[in-house]
C-alpha cells in the first residue's frame, strides 16, 4: 500500500503543474490590442503588424486540485499525511476530489504573424508551435484507494494524451455595414507527434473474499516518437524506442474560428465568438490493446487506514492481468480543445477613455471542461499606453487578471496574466499551490505600420 501513497503523491504534483489551453482573455478588455482577433476573428485593427519569433509567448497553466487535495496535517499538527491515512476520513478526503480530476495543456510559441489592416476588413497569417497536453485521473481511483468499498469501481475515465503540432492560420474580417463586424480564421494543423492512453470499460470489483480486474487499455503513437512490438507481438521491444525520422509528421488536421461583434454609437460593444473548432486525424505507427480479466481469491480481504489486509502479490503481477497485443495501428482523429466566448465592453460617456467590461469563456476538452467569467475595468489615457484589470470566478474558483499594451511608435509591447494563484505552499522546497489554481502568463512583441 505503500505504492499507492507514492502514487498519490506523485498525481498531485502533476496535476499542481498543468495548463490550459486559451487565449489571453485579459486582452479582451485591453484597448488597441493587437491580437484581440485571436479571442474574437470579427475583430478589425487599424494598423497593419508584423512579428517574428517573439508575436505571443503563452504559458498557461491551471488544475482543478491542489495540494490540499491529498496532503493533510497530522492530529499533533507536527506533520502531514496522504488522504490515505487512517487519521483522514473518507469523507475529507474523497470530498475534495472531482468526478475527473485534470490537468489540460496547450503551450503556444508564435513563430511569425502578419496582418494587413485599414480599420475596415483586414487579413492575418500566424504560424505557431503548440504543445496540448491532457491528463486526467477518474475519482474511482482514489475511492477504491481509500475505502474498498464492495462494490464495482468504473476507473474508464483514465486518459492521457500528449500531441506537438504546428499551426498556420489565415484569417479575414470586415465590416458588412457600420458597427458590424464579421471575421474568420482557417487553421491548418501539421501533428510531429501524439502519444494517446485511453481506459474504456476498465473495472474494478471488490469483494469481502475476491477482487476481479477487467481492464481495457488503449496506446497509440504517431509521429516522430518511434515505439515497435517485440516479435511476439505481447509486448514492447525497448531496444526499438526512440525517434522516427521516417516519419516526421504524423497527422493533419484543421479548425476553424469564427465571429462577429457589433459597435453601437452610444459606447457599447458586444462580441461572440468560437474558436478552434476542429480536428486532427493521425496516422498511428504503433497500437497496442492490454485487455483481460483476473480475479483474486485468498484470504479475506479489506481496507483499514488506507492498508489492505492481504497479500496482494499475485495481482501486482502486470503479465496475469493484462492480455497485451501490439503491432501497426490504422488512423484515428482527435478533436481539438475548442472556446466559445461572449462579451461586452461600455465606454463611460462622461470619459470615453474609461471603459467596463464582461467576458464569459466556456472551455471545451475531454474531460477537461471548463468556464470563466470576468469582470474588467480599462482606462487608456493616450493611444500609447491601454491598462486593465479584472476579477471573476469559474471553475477554478476566484480568480483576477491585467494587462497592459504599450505603444511606442511602432512597437507594439504587451504583458499581462489570467491567473489566480490563492494559497501556496512549499514541497522539498518546490512552491506548489495548496488549492485549484491557474497561473496564465502572456508576453509579445510586434511591429504596427
Amino acid at each position: 500500500m505503500k505504492k499507492l501513497h507514492i502514487i498519490l503523491l506523485t498525481a498531485a504534483t502533476l496535476l499542481s503543474l498543468g495548463a490550459s489551453a486559451q487565449s489571453f482573455r485579459s486582452g479582451y478588455f485591453l484597448d488597441n490590442y493587437t491580437y484581440g482577433y485571436r479571442i474574437n476573428p470579427a475583430q478589425v485593427n487599424d494598423k497593419g503588424f508584423f512579428a517574428i519569433g517573439v508575436g505571443n509567448i503563452d504559458l498557461q497553466n491551471c488544475t482543478n486540485l491542489g495540494i490540499s487535495s491529498f496532503l493533510f496535517p497530522k492530529e499533533n499538527g507536527t506533520g502531514l499525511v496522504t488522504g490515505l491515512n487512517k487519521s483522514v476520513s473518507a469523507e475529507t478526503f474523497l470530498g475534495g476530489l472531482n468526478q475527473n480530476n485534470f490537468i489540460s495543456l496547450d503551450e503556444n510559441i508564435n513563430i511569425l504573424s502578419f496582418g494587413i489592416a485599414n480599420g475596415r476588413r483586414m487579413h492575418t497569417v500566424e504560424l505557431n508551435l503548440r504543445v496540448p497536453v491532457t491528463l486526467n485521473l477518474p475519482y474511482d481511483i482514489f475511492s477504491f484507494a481509500k475505502t474498498g468499498g464492495n462494490r464495482d469501481y468504473n476507473i474508464s475515465g483514465i486518459y492521457v494524451d500528449v500531441t506537438a503540432l504546428a499551426d498556420l492560420s489565415y484569417g479575414y474580417s470586415m465590416y458588412i455595414m457600420d458597427g458590424l463586424s464579421v471575421g474568420g480564421r482557417l487553421h491548418f494543423l501539421a501533428g510531429a507527434a501524439n502519444v494517446n492512453l485511453s481506459g474504456q470499460n476498465t473495472k474494478i470489483s471488490l469483494s469481502e473474499s475476491k477482487i476481479s480486474v477487467s481492464p481495457n487499455l488503449d496506446l497509440v503513437t504517431s509521429g516522430i516518437l518511434g515505439i515497435e512490438a517485440n516479435s511476439t507481438g505481447d509486448g514492447i521491444d525497448p531496444s526499438k524506442i526512440g525517434i522516427n525520422t521516417s516519419t516526421p509528421i504524423g497527422g493533419f488536421g484543421a479548425t476553424i474560428d469564427l465571429g462577429v461583434e457589433y459597435k453601437t454609437n452610444f459606447g457599447l460593444d458586444a462580441m461572440i465568438s468560437i474558436t478552434d473548432l476542429g480536428f486532427i486525424s493521425w496516422k498511428n505507427d504503433f497500437a497496442a490493446n492490454a485487455s483481460g480479466s483476473f480475479e483474486y481469491t485468498g484470504t479475506t480481504i479489506g481496507f483499514e487506514g488506507g492498508t489492505i489486509k492481504t497479500d496482494l502479490a499475485d495481482l501486482m503481477d502486470i503479465s496475469k492481468i493484462l492480455s497485451f497485443k501490439a503491432g501497426k495501428g490504422t488512423s484515428s482523429a482527435t478533436m481539438m480543445p475548442f472556446d466559445i466566448a461572449a462579451g461586452a465592453r461600455y465606454f463611460m460617456p462622461f470619459y470615453d477613455k474609461l471603459s467596463v467590461g464582461l467576458l464569459a469563456t466556456y472551455h471545451n476538452a475531454k474531460y477537461a471542461s471548463w468556464f470563466d467569467t470576468r469582470f474588467g475595468a480599462t482606462i487608456t489615457p493616450a493611444r500609447i499606453l491601454s491598462l486593465s484589470g479584472n476579477i471573476g470566478y469559474g471553475s477554478f474558483g476566484a480568480t483576477w487578471g491585467t494587462g497592459l499594451n504599450l505603444h511606442l511608435g511602432p512597437v507594439n509591447l504587451l504583458v499581462g496574466a489570467d491567473c489566480f494563484l490563492g494559497k501556496m505552499g512549499r514541497i522539498s522546497k518546490i512552491t506548489v499551490p495548496i488549492e485549484p489554481a491557474q497561473l496564465n502568463l502572456h508576453a509579445g512583441l510586434c511591429f504596427t505600420f
